[in-house]
């Protein structure tokens, strides 16, 4: 086996791209797999000074670089002229890094701070690739696939938009800490939420999001005393303290037994182990970690990401039965109270629902993945 025969050498694997949650995530799982192959190998994260991929990439042994780099968020002339401006330096900076660190191999994971890298690593003739969380390419990687050597893909939707003779289907990648979940008692202890109870899990995203929030209260107050189940809700640190005091506002400041509300959850493994049911945005990340757990959800899509891609991420579950999914410019506080409390009633069909999204998993993504980083590295 490829990665057990070279185990011994040292390989050096920049990886780069990252920002949100679903480009930093997988970047770590997969760069923890290396070195379980390779224990000596060396990797150099190369991204940019935004809070969350700061905090995560401390917590790892990564050399950690930045650059410049921004995404062309809309489409003023000045702001574009601006991002060009930032990529150009960051193209520059991973030239230096490049010759610096010495890497055998450039991994760009999608997000915009990769471009620079990658297109870097191509004139200086260093081997490459890209990874593609989500259901389409991001424009980063639509950009970048004539140039590397190799693609990842999370989903076999995104091989119609990629070369044939570069694309890898490898399935979603997740934490390690997800495939070794604890118990729903024990996910819901972790809360202080009662043991025994069906619980409903709400969260927007590392984030959050506000129209979630502004409707999910309303929902619970609707079914307060009506259903036996419990509520935990996750806001997103910044709209903890709204929430809460709308919260107050509606429910009078009773206290209400069956809501529990936090502004950010580190271990989202125990959050998931706790649920029956799910409700959330569609980001890359959320779409594997359901799908790596097998739980029925409803999806609700941030409208404005770019190129809609949380809609088409929603319906890889929504198409086949395993989620609901609902446009943000539909949500109805009645038809979503009724949605709820339907589903969790019904327990045969949230199981189906689980099994139709737990069969996408590929459980040995990662490992298939490192495997054919490795043989890129070594030819």
């Amino acid at each position: 086996m490829q990665g057990e025969r070279g185990c011994n050498l040292v390989m050096k694997i920049m990886i780069s791209g990252g920002g949100t949650g679903g480009h930093i995530y997988p970047a770590i799982a997969i760069a923890r797999k290396i070195k379980d192959f390779k224990k000596d190998s060396k990797i150099i994260w190369i991204g940019t000074r935004r809070k969350l991929e700061k905090e995560l990439i401390s917590k790892t042994d990564f050399g950690y670089e930045t650059i410049k780099s921004r995404g062309f968020s809309n489409n003023f002339i000045l702001d574009k002229f601006y991002s060009l401006i930032l990529l150009s330096i960051g193209f520059f900076q991973s030239i230096f890094l490049i010759l610096k660190h010495k890497p055998d191999i450039i991994l760009g994971m999608g997000g915009y701070a990769c471009a620079p890298t990658v297109i870097a690593g191509f004139i200086l003739r260093k081997k490459t690739a890209i990874f593609e969380p989500n259901v389409i390419l991001g424009r980063a990687n639509r950009f970048l696939k004539k140039w590397v050597d190799l693609i990842f893909v999370s989903h076999k939707q995104t091989l119609n938009e990629t070369p044939d003779n570069k694309s890898n289907y490898i399935g979603n990648i997740v934490k390690e800490e997800l495939k070794n979940s604890p118990s729903k008692k024990w996910g819901r202890q972790y809360f202080d939420l009662e043991p025994d109870k069906k619980t409903v899990l709400i969260f927007g995203g590392s984030q959050g999001s506000a129209a979630i929030n502004n409707i999910i209260l309303n929902v619970i107050f609707n079914l307060y005393g009506g259903i036996d189940v419990q509520f935990l809700h996750i806001t997103g640190i910044k709209n903890y303290k709204g929430v809460k005091k709308r919260f107050l506002r509606i429910f009078k400041n009773e206290k209400v037994s069956n809501y529990k509300i936090l502004s950010y959850v580190h271990d989202m493994h125990f959050a998931y182990a706790a649920s029956n049911l799910i409700i959330s945005r569609a980001g890359a990340n959320t779409i594997a970690e359901i799908i790596c757990l097998g739980i029925p959800s409803i999806l609700i899509p941030f409208p404005y990401a770019t190129d809609d891609h949380q809609l088409k991420n929603a319906k890889i579950l929504g198409d086949i039965g395993a989620a609901i999914v609902i446009p943000e410019n539909e949500l109805n506080i009645n038809e979503l109270t009724n949605l709820i409390f339907s589903l969790i009633k019904d327990e045969k069909r949230l199981k189906k629902m689980g099994k139709l999204s737990k069969n996408l998993h590929q459980p040995k993504a990662v490992e298939n993945m490192v495997k054919a980083l490795i043989k890129l590295s070594e030819e």
